[in-house]
């Protein structure tokens, strides 16, 4: 009979997916800094051809490779 260890170890080695889900808020800086408390919605984004939510999602052949990918890509967005 295989451990809790081997079976952790194999479901590592398979394909693994992430999936990450964003809100989106939009709101005009006014000039000491602050933002408006409108947020824009997503008929107003939508001329832009956006809306208020957003996914990444990210797949990896390994545990290890997806969360890497992943991490990269979060620390990318962050700038």
């Amino acid at each position: 009979m295989e451990s809790k260890e081997s079976k952790s170890l194999e479901r590592r080695l398979h394909p693994h997916h992430a999936t990450v889900t964003l809100k989106i808020d939009v709101r005009q800086m006014n000039k000491d800094g602050t933002l408006d408390h409108y947020v824009m919605g997503n008929s107003a984004l939508s001329k832009y051809g956006m809306s208020t939510k957003a996914q990444i999602c990210i797949t990896g052949p390994t545990e290890a490779d997806c969360i890497r990918t992943l991490k990269e890509k979060l620390e990318r967005l962050n700038g």
